[in-house]
Parts: structure tokens; C-alpha cells; sequence
């Protein structure tokens, strides 16, 4: 299994694993639509128009350590400081550690310990106009039903390419 996932790693991929007792489980392999850009071998380079850095610092908040690790690279290469929660209790601490420092908070909804719907409620009580990009397997319209569209800064729906990310954090900050 640990081969298998460094493959779908190294094609800058995802592995997605759920197992019910007396169900069975099923794996789910989620590859990028371009895996290799023949132009260069630079991970999560910037194309043309899109070389825009952004600065300050990002809460990722992700349980699934293989999109962490992913989405952490590509946050980096956009230019910002990122800081990695695996839960939502572990996240609201590390806001609350660094509220004078975080500058947007990049998501996921289906977490353990506290879920991201009360995260999210958790954070913007105490920072009403945190910008908060979502990242989520689920529908757009399953996320806002719980949570209003205009108290989110951004959607994102897994898997998503650096290009898509890129596009979702630079509409809100510019």
C-alpha cells in the first residue's frame, strides 16, 4: 500500500480510502488531468499570466495527509508561510495561537474531532471577516445549505489541479 501511494504521489495525486465493518472498502485513486507539463519539470510552476505570488499566512486544515502535503507544496509555491492542522480542534488552537498572523484559512469540511462546519463557526465568531476557502469532495450546494455562500470565500472541489487553487485564492485576494 505505501508503494502505491508514493506512485499516486508522485504523480501529484490522491488516494482515497473508506471501510465499513462487514461492507468492505473501496480505494479511490484521483489523478490530475496533466500529470507531467513537457515544458518543465518544476512542480506546481505558475503558467504565464498566472505568475502572481501571494504573502502572509495560510491555516491548511486537512486529515487526509497526502492532500496536505499537496496542498501545502502548492500554498508554498503561490509564496505564502503555511501552517498544517489535521482536525478541526487542533486547527482552532493553532488560530488561536496565531490569529495576528493568519491571513486566510484553506479547509476541509469531513474532518475528525470537530468537523469543518464547526470550525467554521468557531473561527468566524472570533474573526467575523476571515476569509475561509473550503476544499471538499462534497457539492457546492451540500456545503452552502449548511453554511451561507456569502460567508465563504471560496470553494474548492477535491481533486483539484494547482492551476484551479491558483484561480480560487488569487479571486479572492485580488
Amino acid at each position: 500500500m505505501s508503494a502505491v501511494s508514493g506512485i499516486i504521489l508522485s504523480h501529484k495525486g490522491f488516494l482515497q480510502l473508506s471501510s465499513k465493518p462487514g461492507q468492505g472498502s473501496t480505494f479511490k485513486v484521483l489523478l490530475p488531468e496533466d500529470v507531467h507539463d513537457a515544458a518543465s519539470d518544476e512542480e506546481f510552476k505558475p503558467l504565464g499570466e498566472r505568475a502572481w505570488l501571494g504573502n502572509g499566512t495560510v491555516l491548511l486544515v486537512e486529515d487526509e495527509e497526502d492532500i496536505k502535503l499537496t496542498t501545502g507544496s502548492m500554498l508554498r509555491t503561490l509564496g505564502f508561510t503555511v501552517i498544517e492542522a489535521l482536525n478541526g480542534k487542533e486547527a482552532l488552537e493553532l488560530y488561536i495561537n496565531n490569529i495576528d498572523d493568519i491571513t486566510l484559512v484553506f479547509m476541509d469540511i469531513a474532518m475528525p474531532v470537530m468537523d469543518g462546519y464547526k470550525l467554521f463557526g468557531k473561527l468566524k465568531k472570533l474573526t467575523p471577516d476571515l476569509p475561509i476557502i473550503i476544499s471538499s469532495g462534497f457539492e457546492d450546494a451540500y456545503i452552502t445549505a449548511q453554511i451561507p455562500r456569502s460567508d465563504i470565500a471560496g470553494l474548492l472541489r477535491k481533486p483539484y489541479r494547482f492551476d484551479q487553487l491558483h484561480d480560487v485564492v488569487i479571486q479572492y485576494l485580488c
